[in-house]
C-alpha cells in the first residue's frame, strides 16, 4: 500500500482498533508501509517519519489514530 492512506483506509484502521480494543479511549499507531495490519495501543515511542494524526468520535468513544510512513 502506498503513502498516505486515503481517508476511508484511515477510517477502517479506526473502526479495526475500535473492534479490537475494549477501552472506552483507544490510541492506535500504525506503520503503513512496514505493516499496516500490525496494531500498537497506546504506543509511547514513534519513529522518526512522516505521520498523518486522526481523532475519530463514535458511540461515546474516541480513537486516536496516528499512522507513520514507516518505522
Amino acid at each position: 500500500m502506498s503513502y498516505p492512506p486515503t481517508e476511508d483506509q484511515i477510517r477502517d484502521v479506526a473502526i479495526a482498533a475500535l473492534n479490537k480494543s475494549q477501552d472506552k479511549d483507544v490510541t492506535v499507531l500504525v506503520y503503513w508501509e512496514n505493516d499496516p495490519d500490525l496494531m500498537i495501543f497506546d504506543p509511547i515511542h514513534f519513529a522518526k517519519t512522516d505521520y498523518i494524526h486522526k481523532k475519530f468520535e463514535a458511540y461515546e468513544r474516541t480513537i486516536i489514530v496516528h499512522i507513520g510512513k514507516k518505522d
